[in-house]
């Protein structure tokens, strides 16, 4: 079992939902939606080279950000993040993948 960490921008909140429910990875037991979510800021300063969605090359910017979290199995973490990179439309979108141990707890 792996935990994706998904940061985007607020408005792009209902397209990460869709793209974790289409492919069926929110689903706990009988229930489904399944996620957490909070906010935080970002910052970034794009270099020569880049090609920014938002802001000014050179220039830090800050921004605020919502981080999606979701447990998914093994053969799922590379189709989800594929297609979050697909459809974020970043250039370098931010999706962490961690491995979980809680199956060593029998949790």
């Amino acid at each position: 079992m792996y935990k994706l960490e998904i940061f985007c921008n607020p408005e792009q909140q209902m397209l990460v939902q869709s793209v974790l429910h289409e492919s069926g990875v929110d689903k706990i037991g009988n229930y489904d939606h399944c996620w957490a979510i909070g906010s935080v800021m970002g910052s970034h300063r794009a270099l020569e080279g880049s090609n920014p969605v938002f802001g000014s090359k050179g220039e830090v910017e800050n921004y605020k950000l919502l981080k999606i979290e979701i447990n998914v199995s093994t053969e799922q973490v590379r189709p989800i993040v594929e297609a979050l990179k697909e459809r974020l439309g970043w250039e370098e979108p931010l999706v962490n993948v961690f491995k979980l141990y809680n199956i060593e707890f029998d949790l």
